[in-house]
């Protein structure tokens, strides 16, 4: 039997999709995971992953139009406004926003 891991209860989920500019190359395209790992190093960063859209089977509830998502969880909603104001992500926002057209944000308080 697989274990199934969770987020603990009260954390924040952090899910961000970001539309990358469609005149990009390959390379530029690869070179944004830069990006999710320049972020790392914060103090406030609990757990962080990131991947390219699946190519899922379209279905009317399915939106793989983005390139990237990144996940991030927090111990708590202070840590991840602390997150929001931190040097080391304010000045990743700023090198590589320029890559972007349109990034949406979802957080979530875990409750389970």
């Amino acid at each position: 039997m697989t274990e199934i891991t969770t987020a603990d209860k009260g954390q924040i989920q952090h899910f961000v999709m970001f539309w990358l500019k469609p005149q990009l190359t390959r390379n530029e395209i690869a070179d944004f995971t830069n990006f999710f790992e320049s972020l790392k190093p914060i103090k406030y960063i609990k757990t962080l992953s990131y991947g390219l859209a699946a190519n899922t089977p379209v279905r009317p509830v399915t939106d793989n139009s983005f390139t990237y998502s990144l996940t991030i969880t927090f111990a708590n909603i202070e840590d991840h406004n602390a997150y929001q104001e931190d040097k080391t992500h304010l000045d990743a926002v700023e090198k590589f926003s320029k890559n972007w057209y349109r990034v949406v944000v979802h957080d979530t308080v875990v409750s389970v």
